[in-house]
């Protein structure tokens, strides 16, 4: 074990050996939003065993996945506006769509 000089005083030098923090992205942002407001015991206890940041980013990724299975399934369902002839179109339709799917993702967010 390591020691250090402080005010005259061998003390132990302990550091916590904590993994990297994941990136979280917009759906883990909102997930740690609503633990943090909705069950804050469940947040505390969370980050207490380093399983917060971890879960947040698997969340996230849950989301992402989520999403993009919705649009496909979407894009197939319906008939999209000419990309080359109505730009404008394709964008609304793709927007709505997006739309859609998010609200449905947003279950998995939002559930304890």
């Amino acid at each position: 074990m390591e020691y250090m000089m402080v005010n005259g005083y061998q003390i132990p030098a302990l550091t916590l050996n904590e993994p990297p923090m994941p990136e979280i992205g917009k759906y883990g942002s909102l997930r740690r939003e609503f633990l943090l407001e909705n069950a804050p015991m469940m947040f505390d206890e969370m980050m207490l065993e380093g399983t917060l940041y971890p879960h947040l980013a698997e969340m996230d990724n849950a989301v992402h996945r989520q999403i993009e299975q919705t649009m496909q399934t979407l894009m197939q369902q319906s008939t999209a506006p000419n990309r080359q002839t109505d730009p404008m179109g394709w964008t609304q339709w793709m927007n709505a769509l997006q739309t859609q799917a998010e609200e449905l993702a947003m279950q998995q967010i939002y559930s304890l």
